[in-house]
C-alpha cells in the first residue's frame, strides 16, 4: 500500500468520518489517497442529489427550487461518471453519504418553506460546494493516477460555478434567480467559459 502524501491527506482529513467504518478496497497499484478521494467525492455527490430531491418537494423560494433542479441534473451526471471510474479502479464506494451529511438530510426532512430554504442554501449549497471545490482541487493537483487527476480537473469548473451560484443565492436569491434556471433533461452540465481545457460536458461513461 502506498503512503498517503501530506497535501492530499490534509484535505481528505475533513472527510475521514466517511471511511471510519469501511475497509479500504482498491486496486493494489492505486494510491490510498486516490481511493479515498473517490469515496469522499461519491459521498458528497450522493448528498447533493438527495438534498436537491428534498428541495424539489420542500423548498419555498422559486430560485432555490431552480438551483436545486440544476444540482440534481448535474450531480447525477457527475456521480455516474465517478461510479464508472471507481469501478475501473476497483474502488468500493459508500452506499450513502457520510454521517455529518446524513444528519443534515434528516434536518432538512423536518423542515419546509423558508426554514428549509435557509438550511439547504447554507449546508447543501454553500458549505458542501466549498468542500467539494477543495476536495476536487487537491485531487486535480496531487492525484497519482492520471485518470483520476483528469476527472477531478474536468469537474472543477462546474463545481466552481455551483459555488458561485450558491453565494449569489445566499446574498440576493430574487435578484440572481434569472441566472439559475432549472436544468433541462439531458442538458450538458455547466462549465466555466474561462477554462479552455474544460470539456463541453461531464457525462456518464458508456
Amino acid at each position: 500500500m502506498k503512503k498517503i502524501r501530506n497535501p492530499m491527506l490534509a484535505v481528505l482529513a475533513a472527510m475521514s468520518m466517511l471511511l471510519g467504518a469501511q475497509a479500504a478496497s482498491y486496486a493494489a497499484d492505486l494510491a490510498e489517497s486516490d481511493a479515498r478521494f473517490l469515496q469522499a467525492a461519491a459521498s458528497a455527490g450522493m448528498f447533493e442529489v438527495k438534498a436537491a430531491e428534498l428541495a424539489g418537494k420542500r423548498a419555498e423560494n422559486t430560485e432555490v427550487k431552480a438551483f436545486a433542479a440544476k444540482m440534481l441534473e448535474q450531480h447525477r451526471a457527475l456521480n455516474a461518471e465517478l461510479k464508472t471510474l471507481a469501478a475501473t479502479k476497483k474502488v468500493a464506494l459508500p452506499a450513502e453519504p457520510d454521517e455529518p451529511d446524513r444528519a443534515t438530510l434528516e434536518a432538512l426532512q423536518g423542515k419546509t418553506g423558508a426554514a428549509f430554504d435557509q438550511l439547504y442554501v447554507d449546508k447543501a449549497a454553500l458549505d458542501a460546494h466549498a468542500m467539494a471545490n477543495r476536495l476536487f482541487g487537491t485531487a486535480a493537483k496531487e492525484s497519482e493516477d492520471p485518470q483520476i487527476r483528469e476527472f477531478a480537473a474536468r469537474a472543477l469548473p462546474m463545481l466552481a460555478d455551483h459555488y458561485s451560484m450558491s453565494r449569489a443565492l445566499k446574498r440576493e436569491p430574487a435578484a440572481n434567480g434569472e441566472k439559475i434556471q432549472p436544468a433541462v433533461k439531458g442538458e450538458a452540465p455547466a462549465v466555466s467559459p474561462a477554462s479552455r481545457e474544460a470539456p463541453a460536458s461531464i457525462v456518464p461513461a458508456k
